[in-house]
């Protein structure tokens, strides 16, 4: 039997393990199913390339989750369970949109729907509004935090990346409290994407699709609101927004650049701040590489906010870091959106 405490490590590295084992069948299956995703303008990828990265990082995830538990003699709790019904949703959603698109109001009420299902077993943060007022800038956070992840999703290891590294922070505060079936969900999700990632980046052979990243968004928003939730009131509580704060920020980039060309919000573009750095860079590798990094230092000052829950330091880090991505906004609005790659 594994010891409760190293039930989350374990679950970390036997969901990688089983992600390196199930990703190769999954592209089998996507190009089976038809699950590809075909090169357009606003796209880098230049060749048709399988979907059901989510599926297998899902999967990989679960499987590594239950084992983990069962033999820990672990039993998830109420709060995972929450997690992992709203989960599949979004990843049934996401599923369908892949293969026949969807309405954006129809994916909207799908993503309030799987956040509805988190809050009503989590429970709604308290903060100190009111219990409508509450639930309605809770519910409006994840379904933005999920398509601020679906937006990100736009370049080879960029989610994949980014989102294990904020799930280990997570995790990380889930240990301190002793939930060991919520930090080993967090870990084996952070476990699946790793082992993904050596299918995704540099070079994709397969994508996580809008089925993974709305999973992946989903699991983070869901893992903010439990940290929220266990936390002592005061001003620790900003941790978790400063973990999430680069894909946050991107998505406010894209929609006030976007609106003030004139552009449609919800539709793909080269136009995103990763996109601008890899202009800048002239290496797409390079400039993913620099994010999962920037995604360190913010978990990092997540956590020293988390841990302090004093006034002093969360102000500190939250105006550095604003000022950072604030002035980084606007360096980036005048990069010029990479043009679409020339036709063959």
């Amino acid at each position: 039997m594994i010891p409760p405490p190293a039930v989350p490590v374990a679950a970390f590295a036997l969901a990688l393990v089983t992600a390196l084992v199930l990703t190769p069948l999954t592209i089998r299956a996507a190009w089976a199913t038809r699950y590809v995703d075909h090169p357009r303008a606003h796209k880098l990828h230049g060749a048709p390339t399988p979907l059901l990265g989510g599926v297998a990082v899902f999967v990989a995830a679960l499987i590594a989750w239950l084992v983990c538990l069962f033999a820990g003699g672990t039993h998830g709790s109420r709060d995972v369970a929450g997690l992992l019904a709203g989960a599949c949703v979004v990843l049934g959603l996401g599923l369908w949109d892949d293969r026949h698109g969807m309405q954006p109001p129809v994916k909207l009420a799908g993503q309030a729907t799987a956040a509805a299902i988190l809050l009503a077993t989590a429970g709604v943060p308290d903060l100190g509004l009111g219990v409508v007022v509450n639930v309605a800038i809770t519910l409006t956070a994840l379904v933005a935090l999920m398509n601020a992840i679906n937006f990100l999703d736009n370049m080879n290891g960029m989610v994949a990346g980014l989102a294990p590294i904020a799930l280990a922070a997570f995790a990380w505060t889930s240990v301190a409290r002793g939930a060991w079936g919520v930090a080993a969900a967090e870990l084996a999700v952070a476990g699946a994407c790793v082992g993904f990632l050596r299918f995704n980046f540099p070079k994709a052979r397969l994508f996580l699709g809008d089925a993974g990243s709305l999973f992946l968004g989903y699991s983070l928003g869901a893992s903010a609101v439990l940290t929220f939730n266990a936390a002592p009131p005061g001003w620790g509580r900003l941790g978790p927004v400063i973990v999430l704060a680069y894909p946050v920020f991107d998505m406010i980039f894209v929609v006030i650049t976007r609106l003030r060309g004139g552009r449609k919000v919800y539709l793909g573009g080269r136009d995103h701040t990763n996109h601008r750095l890899a202009s800048v860079l002239r290496c797409p590798t390079r400039t993913v590489q620099i994010l999962w990094l920037n995604g360190v230092a913010l978990s990092a000052s997540g956590l020293v906010v988390l841990s302090l829950n004093r006034p002093m330091p969360a102000l500190l880090l939250l105006g550095l870091w604003t000022t950072a991505l604030f002035t980084a906004g606007i360096r980036l609005s005048s990069v010029p959106i990479a043009p679409p790659p020339a036709s063959p």
